[in-house]
């Protein structure tokens, strides 16, 4: 007599979306979710307070399909919204998703073909596109070999030496991972991406990153925060930075303080000459003394004095930020920015900002 045996589960997905202002994007958004290959999955649409039509255009959708859910919330900010779905989920794995992209018909199945119970984060590979199109103008490349499960390994470390995108959306994660760590996204900040994405890859202990495009990131939609920069920005980058310091620096042991030190170095080069580039170009801003003053207290309570020598050019930076930052993080940021210059003008701007804050800090 033969048996049949008992169909595997198939792992239950929890597609979580905040959703603010969207209604100009939301139904091709969630088109891209309903074509899904994969068919194990809740979407849980979170409305955080849109004064638009953003709500009806996601009834469009619960009414039609019941593995669509709409939570209404007034507006928090996208953290709180994905911390409501988060609260929702019911599934073996989670998935983040913003409504002005999207994903491609196989992308769920993609990325759950690399799971399994022990598999912490599935990195997926990401596209940019411009408008909410499939034309992809680039591929952002893992730079790690892909389909190989890593483990025993200190990712913080990992993304010194090979840069992984700073998102949260596009990587599936292990519910049991994310509840039994009581990881949740900081409220009341932008750029909250920054904080999630070192706190998970702090506290996993096996990744995968695929191989294929799954996800379309728009980069045309002219509301989203990275297209409206701001002192508020700023303050939540160094928010971010301040949080990694005082939660996880100060309570490493000597290797790991110097991994954590290094990418906390890393990070406030990169915020600092963002902030003052910015600057740059937009002259009639009023912030920025208060912008410069507010990194330099940050770099003063929150001291990276020795790193990971990653290569030359890099120690050659972080030297020149550890020596001069404290005392003026602009004259820092430049005297990075004329590294390598020829320019005679740069030479003597250099010699300049030496000579004048060499001796600021002990």
């Amino acid at each position: 007599m033969s048996v049949n045996p008992k169909p595997i589960k198939k792992p239950f997905i929890s597609i979580i979306i905040p959703c603010y202002n969207v209604a100009k994007y939301i139904f091709k958004g969630l088109e891209s979710i309903s074509n899904q290959s994969y068919s194990s999955w809740e979407c849980i649409v979170v409305n955080d307070g849109s004064t638009d039509n953003t709500e009806a255009e996601i009834e469009k959708w619960t009414k039609k399909d019941k593995r669509f859910q709409l939570i209404s919330q007034v507006n928090k900010g996208v953290s709180a919204a994905r911390n409501a779905g988060l609260k929702q989920a019911k599934g073996d794995c989670i998935y983040f998703f913003d409504p002005d992209d999207l994903i491609v018909q196989d992308c769920l199945e993609n990325l759950i073909e690399l799971f399994h119970d022990n598999i912490d984060v599935v990195i997926g590979k990401n596209a940019e596109v411009h408008g909410q199109t499939t034309e992809i103008n680039k591929v952002f490349e893992h730079g790690i070999t892909p389909l190989k499960e890593l483990k025993k390994t200190n990712f913080i470390e990992l993304t010194l030496f090979h840069p992984i995108l700073v998102v949260c959306w596009n990587n599936l994660y292990n519910a049991k991972f994310i509840f039994s760590n009581n990881l949740t996204f900081k409220e009341g900040i932008v750029h909250e991406d920054e904080l999630w994405v070192f706190e998970t890859l702090y506290l996993a202990k096996n990744i995968i990153f695929n191989s294929d495009v799954t996800y379309y990131y728009n980069v045309g939609n002219k509301y989203s925060i990275t297209k409206n920069y701001s002192f508020n920005n700023l303050k939540c980058y160094i928010t971010v930075l301040d949080e990694i310091f005082n939660n996880y620096y100060l309570k490493e042991n000597k290797q790991n303080k110097l991994i954590i030190g290094t990418y906390i170095l890393k990070l406030q080069i990169t915020i600092t000459a963002g902030f003052f580039r910015f600057i740059k170009k937009n002259k009639k801003l009023t912030y920025k003394d208060e912008g410069a003053m507010l990194i330099k207290n940050h770099l003063n309570a929150c001291y990276i004095s020795e790193y990971i020598n990653l290569n030359p050019a890099k120690s050659n930076q972080f030297n020149i930020f550890i020596r001069y930052g404290r005392a003026n993080p602009e004259a820092a940021f430049k005297l990075i920015r004329n590294t390598n210059k020829k320019n005679i003008l740069k030479f003597f701007e250099t010699s300049y900002l030496k000579y004048t804050y060499r001796n600021k800090l002990t």
